[in-house]
């Protein structure tokens, strides 16, 4: 694992690339993306599309642990906080959240140990 100079996390970060998916309940849409890199605080996600959340948006996020995970439930997914919401010259968006329960840090912890 590996910490950027500058970086406000504070935990460390393991580069994590991973099919996911995010609820906005907001609209109750759902989106996929894939995951970039993960912690036990919180994790980055690229978006395939540009989409209108803010710092503070609360959403829920799923991650397939195993590459071969097709299908994600709605149970499996966690509450998270984005914390910033960037577009991309490829029109994608990088999303940065912050998981905001005890439950999603305990499930982002069990998810750190699977995948080293």
């Amino acid at each position: 694992m590996f910490q950027i100079e500058g970086d406000r996390r504070t935990h460390p970060r393991l580069p994590l690339e991973r099919p996911c998916k995010m609820h906005d309940p907001r609209t109750g849409k759902y989106l996929s993306g894939m995951t970039r890199d993960l912690s036990c605080g919180g994790l980055m996600i690229d978006i395939p599309r540009l989409v209108n959340l803010k710092e503070g948006d609360k959403i829920f996020v799923g991650v397939a642990i195993k590459r071969r995970q097709g299908l994600l439930l709605a149970k499996e997914m966690v509450e998270a906080v984005v914390t910033r919401a960037t577009s991309t010259v490829d029109d994608h968006t990088a999303l940065a959240v912050h998981f905001d329960t005890h439950a999603a840090v305990e499930a982002a912890d069990q998810a750190l140990r699977a995948a080293a």
